[in-house]
């Protein structure tokens, strides 16, 4: 943002609901609110012809954002490294996480937040289902 910035570019990131400095709230953290988070922010700024760029779970709120709320004020859409349709490993998804780790995650959430978060990224979450 620093970069984009100094080329006179506008650049605002969202704070999302649950994450980062806004509330930790239990309620509403799902992509459909998040989508509308979005929706308000970019009312509020009076934003249009935006670039949104989301990665991870940041894309899938983005593709639900268009899908909702129209492309009216986006200009182009950047998705990296996305969430896939689905996550989670089923008969139509061979190759998605095994739902036993998300039943984990959820463990470790209520355990310890603040650890899960730190963990997540040295647990099995990346590469799991890769050998070696």
């Amino acid at each position: 943002m620093f970069f984009l910035a100094n080329k006179g570019y506008r650049a605002v990131a969202h704070d999302r609901r649950g994450h980062g400095r806004f509330s930790q709230t239990w309620e509403g953290n799902d992509i459909d609110t998040w989508a509308g988070d979005l929706l308000q922010l970019l009312e509020h700024l009076d934003l249009k012809d935006v670039m949104l760029v989301g990665h991870s779970t940041g894309g899938g709120e983005i593709v639900r954002f268009s899908d909702r709320h129209g492309t009216g004020r986006v200009k182009k859409a950047l998705i990296i490294s996305g969430t896939p349709p689905l996550l989670v490993k089923t008969d139509v998804s061979p190759d998605g996480v095994p739902m036993e780790v998300f039943d984990g995650f959820r463990v470790a959430i209520l355990k310890d937040r603040a650890q899960f978060f730190l963990g997540v990224p040295t647990g099995p979450f990346f590469g799991f289902n890769r050998p070696d």
